[in-house]
């Protein structure tokens, strides 16, 4: 039961909360205390741990070998305290060895013996500071004037869409900057692994998946159906829920969007074609790629070369061609 903080608008439930969340990250700090400059520093994109005394961090772009003194006990004591703020369990007593995280401004990836081969790791990828406007995206060069363009008028058309890019491209930075453009007054069902995006929408609902609370990602995307959302965004199609967001998305829910991992914008119809797949719907391939069409109408590629990402490649999908076999993709 939470009781009403009459001092303030945050129940002393939430108080209690953040105050733990607060006094756990000052724990966390100490634990990694050798990091701490790191995590200072705003523009260190990722803290990579790959084991005791073997650290990595990207800046700008670039991975550079730090040297520190970082021991597997203060690894373990670490991922230990962050499994505690998430309320699970690692570890000896526990059959988990993986942990997925996050902590305010950071995104937590972590590994234990014997899944982590050279001792307890971890993979620290700090959140963007904030939504980027589209104009910021065309005045730093990361879309052109014409793709952003494009981008508006398929959020403004309601239209169906996908960002595509390969790990640590910048596809959830422009997946904020997509959905700050989706009308305020249209409501939202996000679905994410780990909560990463930053939603502007004023009515919106967040869903966090997680198996062990029987909130798997394909259960989240037939609960949002329920939910009266205009849209259905999915932070990353990895599995079988890609079968489920596509029937939501060409079911009363036009404008949906997702990000998927592929090496170019043509590319990631075959990857969402394998995702389908792995629902084991029974369903003809050649039907999966109809499907497909019918339900697709953009792709935005973005990719990091050195420090720079950029959309590069723009893909307009106008439907299927059951002569050739093939899509009907228009390369803009």
């Amino acid at each position: 039961m939470q009781i009403a903080n009459p001092t303030g608008d945050r129940s002393l439930n939430e108080v209690a909360r953040v105050g733990n969340t607060q006094r756990v990250l000052a724990q966390l700090m100490d634990t990694l205390d050798v990091l701490r400059p790191y995590f200072a520093d705003g523009e260190i994109n990722e803290i990579m741990i790959n084991g005791p005394d073997d650290v990595f961090i990207s800046k700008h772009g670039e991975d550079t070998k730090v040297r520190v003194k970082l021991s597997a006990p203060n690894i373990r004591a670490a991922i230990t305290l962050i499994a505690g703020l998430m309320e699970k369990e690692v570890g000896e007593k526990s059959k988990q060895r993986v942990l997925s995280a996050r902590l305010p401004g950071f995104r937590i990836e972590a590994l234990l013996p014997p899944v982590a081969v050279n001792g307890p790791s971890m993979c620290i990828r700090r959140h963007a500071a904030r939504v980027f406007s589209i104009e910021e995206y065309v005045a730093s060069g990361v879309i052109s004037e014409k793709y952003a363009g494009l981008m508006a008028q398929a959020i403004a058309a309601k239209e169906n869409f996908l960002i595509v890019g390969g790990t640590g491209s910048g596809k959830t930075t422009l997946m904020n900057t997509a959905l700050s453009m989706v009308p305020k007054e249209e409501r939202l069902f996000v679905i994410e692994t780990v909560h990463e995006l930053k939603i502007t929408s004023p009515n919106a609902v967040l869903v966090e998946c997680d198996d062990e609370q029987g909130m798997t990602a394909r259960r989240a995307v037939r609960t949002a159906m329920r939910y009266a959302p205009k849209r259905v965004i999915v932070g990353e199609l990895r599995g079988p829920e890609a079968y489920d967001w596509m029937d939501a998305a060409n079911t009363g829910h036009p404008g949906s969007a997702a990000t998927i991992h592929a090496n170019s914008a043509s590319r990631a119809l075959g990857r969402l074609e394998n995702l389908v797949l792995m629902a084991d719907m029974g369903i003809p391939h050649e039907a999966i790629r109809v499907a497909i069409a019918d339900t697709l109408q953009w792709m935005f590629y973005i990719k990091r070369e050195g420090s720079k990402r950029a959309v590069s490649e723009v893909c307009r999908l106008h439907g299927f061609d059951r002569a050739s076999g093939d899509y009907s993709l228009e390369h803009l």
